[in-house]
């Protein structure tokens, strides 16, 4: 089954910041006051600019040094930003700008909740009463997700004391609406969070964030055509702003009331606009570029990226352009591959890097496209393994599984291969525990523990195993097999090793247990299956029977499994009425009496569009069948984009454009498919791709028809 994408990671990653105007009487000196300014009206780029001048003409000034290290952080530099700010703790441990600074930079950095809360404490306590002080304690303890209802009664507590309560309402705004987000999804306190905006937004209409953060929530919420209007007001308040600009263009690129042309006119015509009076910048020209290759406008794309290559190459938004051209790069062919590897040598040899989680991901593409040249020394693998290891922290069960397999395939590094493996066991216990509020149940957060535990293990025996480590291989593949005996790479591991082992037997049950076992590429238990055949019969006579009466054996396996999972008490799910492609509506209820399959997908997800073929050939085989109607609900922000990738591809089932249904359903995997009862109530649920979709799709119809003691059609 693919990876699962949970939409919640991009909303738990936006924060919004605003600032609090004290009824202590507060004058900064206008140096501060100006960066603080431009913070605030978030074009954090000048802020960083101006603030470099600033300090290089006289360094000692906190304030400005802190407010500085703000719109550092905001501007795709927060290692500079956190290390600016350390620099100001050692320096100045009794200034509360110090804390202010050091706070403001952590919540952006990631990773360090509590650090930052103790921050925001430390400047309160150096600045009590100030505006500042108050807004950046606010925000560290909004930054904490344990801690939000904290933050939330820090804001409540404080806002009569301040002349200007406009700007901490924002803190409280992010709290809720965070916490409304689920998993379980509260209508009612997102609501509450979209009312305190409103509040700000009244009590001081000046207020950037006040509109531009509430603007681009509505848009996540697919309503964007409510958040258009407060986005274009930012943009009035704060028109060189680079992040306001682009939540603009994003709000007209996905609205569902304007027409292509409309969209295409209004963005194009704004774009000019911005690039004639801010293409001195390099933020300003990565947005412009950004959003030039998704309209394609394909002059106004180059134009961009050459000025922002020649004039600012040493730039966080110069490491962004070259990385999506290494992205772009196609690997099917061998001349792809040795373009993305020229590519992706070239990005990690720059002499800086603003970006860690960039740079981990070009060592990652690195490694995979080095590890299978074996004319590449030894030296350079390792170098890039160690970096692939140090920067990648997002996918840890490639960095600290898949490679070290991959070394332990080629028996080459098996020492660095081991002490990675080894590592792993730590590194996926601290991930599934960050991981764990995402789980509905705890059995689900052990299910998702005892996977990547099962990874590490499985790695680990596989290095030994490749280092004759035999006793010591044994034990760690069957520890992997007991936290998941579903692995497929684990299963196959196992018969190899008990086939060199000389147990045959054992080897074929492990190579037979791996050939169930759905994923995407070629399941190794086959080729290996055929080779013991031949072993064991001296030639191939007879292999085809024997596979074939497996494949059979597992199929049957497979349906007793798929209905097993018939949901126990069918409940209903939340009505909807969506417009479909060719601009009708569609009701739930109205499908009442049908059977219903309901695939909730989007053009983004990668393991949702290689199940489409199976999806198209689902929806013909009941295309004409009265009782059974196949419906799938787009996810996309653009609807635009939808009928020319569908009728490129071919495809003609029904899709229907969400706007906010499949958050309010919580729909958080993707692809998700729903198989609804003629009363309408869900049945059966399937989460993630399906190798053989159309065989089990069929199966769960057809068990809700009522002729589930068939195999299907």
């Amino acid at each position: 089954m693919g990876p699962h994408l949970s939409t919640r990671i991009f909303f738990a990653a936006v924060l919004v910041l605003g600032a609090a105007l004290s009824g202590v009487a507060q004058q900064p000196e206008p140096d501060a006051a100006r960066l603080r300014a431009l913070y605030f009206q978030r074009n954090y780029e000048t802020g960083v600019l101006e603030g470099a001048k600033l300090i290089s003409a006289a360094p000692d000034r906190p304030a400005v040094k802190a407010w500085y290290a703000l719109n550092l952080s905001r501007a795709g530099r927060e290692d500079d930003a956190v290390a600016a700010a350390r620099e100001m703790t050692a320096r100045w441990p009794q200034d509360g700008w110090s804390w202010v600074a050091l706070g403001g930079a952590l919540i952006y950095k990631g990773g360090h909740l509590k650090e930052a809360a103790d921050a925001g404490a430390k400047a309160l306590e150096l600045m009590p009463g100030h505006l500042d002080a108050v807004w950046i304690r606010g925000q560290t303890l909004a930054n904490d997700p344990a801690r939000r209802q904290e933050a939330i009664d820090f804001v409540d507590r404080y806002r009569a004391r301040v002349s200007n309560p406009a700007q901490i309402l924002l803190t409280k705004a992010y709290a809720l609406y965070v916490m409304a987000f689920g998993p379980p999804r509260n209508d009612a306190g997102m609501n509450a969070a979209f009312a305190v905006f409103e509040e700000a937004q009244r009590l001081d209409p000046t207020n950037v964030n006040a509109f531009y953060t509430h603007g681009t929530y509505l848009e996540s919420q697919r309503r964007g055509d409510e958040g258009y209007p407060l986005v274009k007001k930012a943009v009035s308040l704060s028109p060189d702003a680079t992040s306001v600009r682009q939540a603009y263009w994003t709000a007209i690129k996905n609205s569902r009331q304007m027409d292509a042309e409309r969209k295409r006119q209004e963005i194009e015509t704004d774009v000019a606009h911005f690039m004639k009076n801010n293409g001195d910048r390099p933020g300003a020209l990565r947005a412009v570029s950004s959003i030039s290759r998704e309209m394609k406008f394909t002059e106004r794309q180059r134009e961009a990226e050459e000025r922002l290559l020649s004039k600012f190459l040493d730039s966080p938004d110069a490491e962004w352009v070259l990385v999506d051209r290494w992205r772009a790069v196609n690997q099917q062919s061998d001349s792809g591959k040795l373009e993305r590897r020229r590519l992706v040598t070239e990005y990690v040899a720059r002499p800086r890097h603003y970006h860690t989680g960039l740079l981990g991901e070009a060592y990652r593409n690195l490694f995979f496209l080095l590890v299978e040249d074996k004319t590449v020394p030894e030296e350079e693998l390792l170098h890039v393994m160690k970096g692939m290891v140090k920067y990648e922290t997002t996918n840890t069960h490639i960095t600290h599984a898949a490679a070290p397999v991959a070394l332990a395939d080629r028996k080459i590094l098996l020492g660095e291969a081991e002490r990675v493996a080894r590592e792993s066991l730590d590194a996926f216990r601290k991930k599934a525990d960050s991981q764990r509020p995402s789980y509905k149940s705890a059995g689900e957060y052990e299910e998702g523990r005892d996977w990547m535990l099962s990874l590490g293990h499985d790695a680990l025996g596989w290095v030994l195993f490749a280092q004759g480590r035999h006793a010591e291989a044994e034990k760690e593949l069957l520890r992997s097999y007991e936290l998941h005996r579903e692995g497929r790479g684990t299963l196959h591991h196992l018969g190899k090793f008990f086939e060199a082992k000389g147990d045959i037997a054992r080897a074929e049950d492990y190579y037979v247990k791996g050939l169930g076992v759905q994923g995407p590429g070629i399941n190794p238990s086959e080729a290996s299956l055929r080779a013991l055949f031949e072993k064991k019969h001296g030639n191939a006579e007879g292999f085809d029977p024997y596979i074939s009466g497996l494949r059979e054996r597992d199929r049957v396996a497979r349906r007793d499994k798929i209905l097993g999972q018939r949901i126990a008490t069918p409940a209903t799910p939340a009505a909807f009425s969506l417009k479909s492609m060719d601009g009708k509506r569609v009701a739930l209820a109205d499908l009442k009496g049908k059977i219903v399959v309901i695939n909730f997908w989007g053009i983004w997800c990668g393991w949702c569009v290689k199940e489409m073929p199976d999806l198209q050939k689902l929806h013909t085989q009941y295309a004409n069948d009265p009782d059974v109607v196949i419906l799938t609900i787009d996810n996309d922000k653009n609807p635009d984009d939808v009928p020319p990738w569908m009728k490129e591809r071919k495809y003609t089932f029904p899709v229907l454009f969400d706007d906010g249904y499949v958050s309010k359903a919580e729909i958080y995997a993707f692809p998700t498919t729903w198989f609804l009862d003629r009363e309408g109530r869900k049945v059966f649920e399937k989460s993630g791709w399906s190798e053989k979709l159309v065989e089990e799709f069929a199966w769960r119809i057809e068990a809700i028809r009522g002729t589930a003691t068939s195999a299907g059609r």
